[in-house]
Parts: C-alpha cells; structure tokens; sequence
C-alpha cells in the first residue's frame, strides 16, 4: 500500500489588504478573501459541530476584515488573527485545500 506525501504550505504571501496567497508543495497556488475565510470559520463560537453549521446569531463577516496575523499550527493548519476579534479558528490544510475550490487557483511552472 503506498500513500501520497501530504501536501504542505510552500509559501504564504499577502496579495493585497484582504487577500492573502498560499503556495502549495504540489505548484498549485490559491488566493484567499479574508471575509469568506472567516465565513467559514470553524472555530466553536461560530460553527455548531452538532449540527455541522455556521451557528446562528453569528455577526455577518464585515467585508473589509483583514488579518493582523497568520500562524501555523504545527504542520497541519493556520491560524489567523482577524481585525473583527475572532482568532480561535484553526483551519487545517484539508480545510483550505476544500475552499479552494471557490477561491482562484492557478497552478505554477
């Protein structure tokens, strides 16, 4: 039984106040939008895991949300610290990798 290697962050870099790039170790590159990051948060203020839905009451996403700060967490996942307060969402890779689909992606040379 072979298994593929995981696919891990290359790179991250801000394309502009509300986007932000990751780079992935397979060439494929994909742009996120702060706001619909946190749109899907998945932290347990906003996400119900019981009903597996955003929770309701939870303040719409203000479309001008920025990042004060992206981490890692370990090598599975990133934090991001947003301008609104929420902070305590970690999004695993797979996650990201997931929303990528709506997202733009271009895959590198």
């Amino acid at each position: 039984m072979t298994t593929e290697p995981p696919v891990l962050i290359k790179s991250i870099s801000q394309k502009d106040n509300h986007t932000f790039t990751i780079e992935w170790s397979d060439g494929i590159c994909n742009d996120y939008r702060l706001n619909l990051l946190q749109k899907n948060c998945p932290c347990a203020k906003c996400f119900d895991v019981s009903t597996n839905q955003q929770r309701i009451g939870t303040p719409p996403v203000d479309e001008d949300v920025r990042a004060k700060r992206i981490t890692n967490v370990g090598r599975y996942a990133l934090r991001v610290e947003f301008t609104s307060g929420c902070s305590t969402g970690i999004y695993s890779y797979a996650m990201l990798r997931k929303l990528s689909n709506t997202q733009t992606q271009v895959k590198q040379q």
